[in-house]
């Protein structure tokens, strides 16, 4: 299927090997990092210190050379910024309002075996009303607009929630066996109920572009509760639904705009 980027959480996104293989391949991905990662600002002079005098061990493997600076935390290079190195921009409508935030992007080369890694992209990340800071590595072209950094840093926000949905709709956190083949017939159960509620959320969207999975699965109950299907209480259910959503959206975006000045 095709795709944009790769994502990925601190776990997997810490993996240097796993980030220049990815990038072997031609693929660009946004990958969250530990706070504590580190990063040399501008690239270190590297290679093969020679043997002082007569004695002393003889150097082999490549370093970064005495006198070059010492690598920095990304949390430390954040609290060095200037206020004119971040950029306020918006990210994404939400339900309950639009999310602004504030993001700073750094050429950085990533301290890998104790030497500077490739060049890549730091961004930091802070939501407005958020306190938490993310912090991410990319190996987007050097030209990536504002916009485009910020739907991919959000993005995974889908993932995570489709997992929610998951959970949440098709009981894919209800496994209770023991085995690994009661697991996989659970799981791929638990996944087809969620491609038949998308692809229903899909069609359905055509004509009610604001229907959600959760609505799906609320006319699903409603019709099979009663082993039929009434297209005049399906309507009313989602008009209701449409109604105290949008209420709540425009109230939120009142809100947030008063807050704000947006």
């Amino acid at each position: 299927m095709p795709f944009g980027w790769v994502g990925m959480d601190a776990f997997y996104g810490r993996q240097s090997e796993l980030r220049d293989a990815i990038e072997d391949e031609g693929l660009t991905y946004m990958a969250d990092i530990p706070s504590d990662t580190r990063v040399w600002l501008d690239v270190p002079k590297t290679g093969v210190p020679e043997r002082k005098g007569n004695r002393g061990p003889r150097f082999k493997k490549v370093r970064v050379l005495d006198g070059e600076p010492s690598p920095i935390k990304v949390s430390d290079i954040k609290d060095r910024l200037a206020q004119s190195q971040w950029t306020h921009t918006f990210v994404r409508d939400t339900e309950r309002r639009e999310l602004w935030a504030r993001f700073a992007f750094l050429r950085v080369y990533p301290v890998v075996d104790k030497l500077p890694g490739r060049e890549v992209w730091l961004i930091i990340r802070i939501n407005d009303g958020d306190n938490e800071v993310k912090y991410q590595l990319s190996n987007a072209p050097i030209h990536t607009s504002t916009s485009r950094f910020a739907k991919m840093s959000c993005s995974r926000y889908w993932i995570e929630r489709s997992f929610q949905d998951g959970k949440g709709l098709a009981g894919l956190a209800d496994f209770q066996g023991r085995g690994w083949v009661s697991w996989h017939h659970h799981i791929t159960m638990a996944l087809f109920a969620m491609m038949v509620l998308l692809l229903m959320q899909l069609d359905l969207g055509k004509v009610a572009d604001l229907l959600t999975v959760q609505d799906i699965k609320d006319i699903y109950e409603l019709s099979f509760a009663r082993r039929r299907f009434d297209e005049n209480e399906v309507a009313e259910l989602i008009k209701k639904k449409y109604k105290a959503r949008e209420s709540a959206r425009l109230s939120h975006h009142r809100l947030n705009h008063q807050q704000t000045g947006k």
